[in-house]
């Protein structure tokens, strides 16, 4: 193989064999499906793993990013795509103010590639989703 091809495609193929070990690890940012809100999710713990796993959320307006200063009606959907399966417990959620939320228990019962729904209520101004993908180790 030639040497300058080698050299452009080793960089990417590294970045992306991180960036696929990575998704399972620490803060991850979106923006709701109906861009609403911000939203962060942040797993306690260096790394996602089988079984109960404690997190916090950070929602806030899209524009600003600043705190939304009124207590939304949040809920945390785990879900496994490859097996087109949830889990029968449900994370419970605690509001701790200036837009941030305690999650614990969120179950994620095997390893594997999760999606974990993140759905906001806000009355009038209607309901949205964030959407985060986690590498379940």
């Amino acid at each position: 193989m030639d040497y300058r091809v080698l050299k452009r495609i080793f960089p990417l193929s590294l970045f992306m064999i991180l960036s696929f070990f990575l998704v399972g690890f620490a803060m991850q940012q979106n923006t709701t499906e109906q861009g609403l809100y911000f939203v962060s999710m942040d797993f306690t713990g260096t790394q996602i793993k089988v079984g109960n796993n404690s997190m916090k959320l950070f929602i806030g307006d899209r524009k600003s990013k600043a705190p939304l200063k009124q207590k939304l009606d949040v809920e945390i959907v785990p879900w496994m795509p490859a097996h087109e399966h949830g889990t029968s417990a449900l994370p419970i959620i605690k509001e701790l103010g200036k837009g941030e939320y305690s999650v614990e228990q969120v179950n994620l019962s095997m390893p594997g590639l999760w999606e974990i729904y993140v759905r906001i209520n806000k009355g009038k101004r209607g309901e949205d989703t964030a959407v985060f993908n986690v590498n379940v180790k």
